[in-house]
């Protein structure tokens, strides 16, 4: 079994009424990998329109081979599109998402559609959401769909600005190792004002 930590830095700055954008940075380090696997850092601008979201996005990221250790520059930018509806306690949203992996062997293409629900449990509880969601990846170049990724959890409060989520994942892949994983996983989410 590999144990591996995700964290993400967020920064959020509101430009104007409907414009705000993100600098994010993230690492990834793993028991069984050469660490950090992952280094990331990027900005994304976001426009909202009623329940439309309009995304642009660059990261630069650092990728490590899991076997060789040997490192790998990534260019991706993306672009995306999302529409959400809120039916009494319950939020449905969809993202579409275009992103290229500059620096990877053919410059891939993805589409990724991630369909997801939450419920929004009443505040005397410190449950606040259930959530379930499932993204599938097109990948152009090879002309298929090449991995889906589903998830179910819970959301708690953990304290007045802190966020606790437990989930399950399960990916399967068409192409590469592993063809599918099952992760057991938690978030924590600190919002500093």
């Amino acid at each position: 079994m590999d144990g591996q930590l995700w964290s993400e830095l967020d920064a959020t700055y509101p430009i104007a009424a409907n414009w705000s954008a993100t600098a994010i940075f993230t690492a990834r380090v793993g028991n069984e990998l050469p660490n950090p696997t992952l280094t990331a850092g990027g900005l994304q601008v976001d426009y909202r329109s009623g329940p439309w979201t309009a995304t642009g996005t660059t990261y630069y990221v650092s990728l490590r081979n899991a076997a060789s250790g040997a490192r790998t520059a990534v260019w991706l930018p993306a672009g995306a599109l999302a529409y959400e509806v809120t039916i009494g306690p319950i939020t449905l949203s969809d993202r579409n998402r275009w992103e290229q992996l500059e620096g990877l062997p053919g410059d891939p293409v993805r589409y990724r559609n991630r369909a997801s629900a939450d419920w929004r449990v009443p505040d005397r509880h410190a449950l606040t959401d259930i959530f379930v969601a499932d993204e599938v990846f097109y990948d152009f170049s090879r002309g298929a769909w090449t991995r889906n990724r589903a998830q179910l959890g819970v959301q708690f409060r953990a304290g007045p600005n802190t966020r606790m989520q437990t989930y399950y994942l399960c990916q399967s892949n068409s192409y590469g190792a592993p063809s599918r994983l099952n992760v057991l996983g938690l978030t924590l989410q600190f919002e500093i004002k």
